[in-house]
């Protein structure tokens, strides 16, 4: 069943859905923000057949304890029950059905940041983004550069436009 929305939800939705191509939500902890954005990094990825997203953390541990093993996997199953995400775990991503990858990184090893350096996304998310060194969201922004072509029964044809997506909890 899909998730009911705050009124603050549905402005971010309204938002995520603009023409901006860097996107910040902030509000307190547990407040929606990585749910939406995880919806939204899926949604993108159904929109857009063998497009390439990322989801980033500065810790590699954070990233695969909040997004791969609780929040991506209830968005998924929330929002679209049906639909199977097949981890690929020596490389890091999920795999759907259309070709699309969802990407999992974290920032804190060299080797890591080099593999993901490699590789262009139609979307980058880079969760508690206060976190990460800004160094390297200049890095990323580098990366956000996959030409994608939205596909689908009552989709416009058109190229997937490319976002940089960020959450960060406002400091204390």
């Amino acid at each position: 069943m899909p998730a009911i929305l705050t009124a603050k939800q549905v402005e971010a939705q309204r938002l995520l859905g603009g023409k901006a191509q860097h996107i910040m939500l902030w509000g307190g902890s547990r407040s929606g923000k990585t749910w939406l954005l995880c919806r939204r990094v899926l949604a993108r990825a159904l929109m857009a057949p063998e497009s390439r997203h990322l989801i980033c953390r500065y810790r590699m541990n954070a990233v695969m304890q909040s997004i791969r093993a609780d929040t991506m996997p209830k968005v998924a199953k929330a929002e679209w029950p049906a639909l199977k995400l097949d981890w690929r775990d020596r490389m890091g991503y999920w795999e759907l059905p259309n070709g699309s990858q969802v990407w999992l990184a974290g920032l804190d090893d060299k080797e890591r940041v080099e593999k993901v350096l490699g590789l262009e996304f139609a979307t980058i998310y880079a969760n508690e983004c206060s976190q990460i060194p800004w160094a390297s969201i200049g890095l990323l922004t580098t990366r956000l550069a996959q030409k994608s072509r939205i596909k689908g029964d009552g989709l416009p044809d058109a190229e997937l436009p490319r976002r940089m997506l960020y959450d960060c909890n406002p400091p204390s």
